[in-house]
């Protein structure tokens, strides 16, 4: 994979992703296919979990397909407008999700306390 978009390169995306993992509150990474939802990268406390294969498979799976939703409701407004950005707050994580036209990539936040 050579690029991963028509701006950003594998060197980038490496970089970018070595930048996001360092921030303090980052748990995990998940990258998956634009098209198919499929996995292309994951990384931190998600992908270490002992049944990480599995646990990654399911989240990849809801977050492709709230992703689809989201850009179904969102084209069901406007069809000129695209969607940018997702954010999912739980009482544990806090999911930042932003589709990119090849890939969509999930950061996994700790949620602070209130």
């Amino acid at each position: 994979m050579s690029s991963l978009g028509p701006s950003l390169t594998e060197d980038e995306l490496t970089s970018l992703l070595a930048r996001i993992s360092q921030k303090q509150s980052v748990q995990s990474l998940i990258i998956l296919d634009r098209s198919s939802g499929s996995i292309i990268r994951s990384s931190g406390s998600i992908a270490a979990n002992r049944n990480s294969e599995s646990l990654i498979g399911e989240y990849a799976g809801m977050v492709w397909k709230f992703v689809k939703s989201a850009e179904e409701m969102v084209g069901g407004m406007d069809d000129e407008d695209d969607l940018k950005l997702l954010r999912v707050r739980t009482k544990r994580h806090e999911l930042v999700i932003v589709p990119d036209p090849r890939f969509i990539l999930v950061v996994f936040h700790d949620t602070p306390t209130a």
